[in-house]
């Protein structure tokens, strides 16, 4: 993942890029964020409430025009977690999402592609 832009340094929001898309989140370091490449963590830090199926397509990040730092996300549903009935584990590019989805879980399936509305990603970065 590359910091394109701070766009807002007070509030942590950063615009970056990773194989997935262009979008804007939250920097969650210690440190502010500059201009570089991370390894970063990506965390949707609320329940998904309104999501879809998608019948074909690719998995991807992107801005939700005018409304910094909301994303829309497609992702490909991985797996369940085994110890709670909502948290799913979505593919988008090489990186895994895990997302909390308590409305309509029981219609997702492995492999089932979904779209939805974030009004905010994290990222956590960490050292390889």
């Amino acid at each position: 993942m590359k910091v394109l832009q701070v766009l807002d340094p007070s509030q942590g929001i950063v615009r970056f890029r990773c194989e997935s898309g262009v979008v804007s989140g939250r920097w969650m370091g210690r440190d502010p964020a500059h201009l570089e490449k991370f390894d970063v963590e990506i965390e949707v830090p609320e329940e998904v409430a309104e999501w879809a199926l998608v019948s074909a397509g690719v998995t991807s990040l992107s801005e939700v025009a005018g409304v910094a730092p909301a994303a829309l996300i497609v992702g490909s549903v991985v797996r369940f977690d085994d110890g709670d009935d909502s948290v799913v584990e979505i593919r988008v590019g090489s990186d895994i999402l895990l997302i909390e989805i308590t409305n309509r879980r029981s219609e997702l399936l492995v492999e089932s592609l979904i779209s939805f509305r974030a009004p905010e990603v994290q990222l956590y970065p960490y050292d390889l």
